[in-house]
């Protein structure tokens, strides 16, 4: 028999089905990301009103049955909508942070520091620009919840700490020291202060990330890094990458 539940939620996505129902992903507190059907939605007055829009906080009402693909959502409570947000910039970047937890977040496990992560960093969004140390931090503090902590500031053939230059191994997500670079051929120069700047992002706060601004080589490197750490774990491409870059010209 169904269990009837109710988390918090934020909406990761939602797109038409049929007539009048919605697919909707939405990431929980503490039940991990979910997929549902919104019987309805597009003609829901009271059940789904304001509800299924993405960055939208709100408190799910739903039914989930052992071994179904998606869960049956019965209404939503509207708790925060998308606010400023709806920023042509602010929408770019924060669709940036909501794909890539989409696509890193397991569906059904629960992973409570992703949520907070995700709440967090949209908060920081809602009254700030997505500065580089914004987005750095936010990529990896994604990558430490999901299991995918990177080692910034040691080697990882010899295990020694890397200082002036280092090397990452874009195949493998791992840093280099000089002396070890010839184990790959692919290898990409990396100043020492780009990873010990993105070794203190990943031991700050979203909140923190101001006070540790990038800039110049440094930011470049840093957007290089994670970019290149991200991609070894992404199933398809993000659009959200297309508009940022369409917005910046």
């Amino acid at each position: 028999m169904p269990i009837s539940q109710v988390n918090a939620a934020i909406v990761l996505h939602a797109r038409a089905y049929g007539e009048s129902d919605k697919i909707v992903r939405f990431l929980t507190d503490t039940a991990g990301k979910l997929t549902g059907i919104a019987k309805g939605a597009k003609n829901s007055r009271r059940r789904f009103a304001n509800c299924l829009d993405t960055f939208t906080r709100v408190r799910v009402h739903y039914r989930s049955r052992a071994g179904a693909g998606m869960v049956f959502m019965e209404s939503c409570d509207l708790l925060q909508p998308a606010g400023v947000l709806i920023d042509p910039l602010k929408f770019a970047y924060g669709s940036y942070l909501v794909e890539l937890v989409d696509q890193f977040a397991p569906e059904g496990q629960p992973v409570p520091e992703l949520y907070q992560l995700l709440d967090d960093a949209l908060a920081q969004l809602q009254g700030g620009p997505a500065t580089t140390a914004f987005l750095r931090t936010f990529e990896l503090h994604l990558l430490v919840h999901t299991g995918y902590e990177p080692q910034l500031t040691t080697c990882a053939e010899c295990r020694s700490a890397v200082h002036e230059t280092a090397f990452l191994d874009p195949e493998h997500g791992t840093v280099l020291c000089p002396a070890c670079r010839h184990t790959t051929v692919s290898a990409v120069a990396m100043a020492g202060e780009t990873l010990l700047s993105l070794e203190t992002l990943k031991r700050s706060t979203i909140a923190e990330a101001r006070r540790h601004p990038l800039s110049g080589t440094v930011a470049a490197q840093a957007a290089q890094l994670t970019g290149y750490l991200l991609a070894l774990h992404l199933a398809r491409p993000l659009r959200s990458l297309r508009l940022i870059a369409a917005l910046a010209r």
